[in-house]
């Protein structure tokens, strides 16, 4: 499976208390904490959805949705113009 990759012009910033994802073309802006934050930082680091969902099982093997979960999230990603 192939990396993730933000789209063009979206950048993603680390904060001391979390992350930022910001839309240079659009001015759109989305705060990321926990674990959105973690996903968005594996995102900026190259990582596949294979590999984030591996590392999140790691870290929270009690949770029954994580795989669904994960893909929620990159679908919301994908539709809010953020994931190519």
């Amino acid at each position: 499976m192939h990396k993730l990759e933000y789209a063009r012009g979206v950048v993603f910033r680390k904060e001391p208390s979390g992350g930022i994802l910001f839309n240079i073309d659009t001015g759109d802006l989305q705060v990321t904490e926990g674990v959105a934050f973690g996903i968005c930082d594996m995102i900026d680091n190259g990582k596949t959805r294979d590999e984030i969902l591996a590392e999140l099982e790691k870290h929270y093997s009690e949770e029954s949705n994580l795989e669904q979960d994960l893909d929620d999230f990159i679908k919301e990603l994908r539709e809010k113009g953020a994931l190519v």
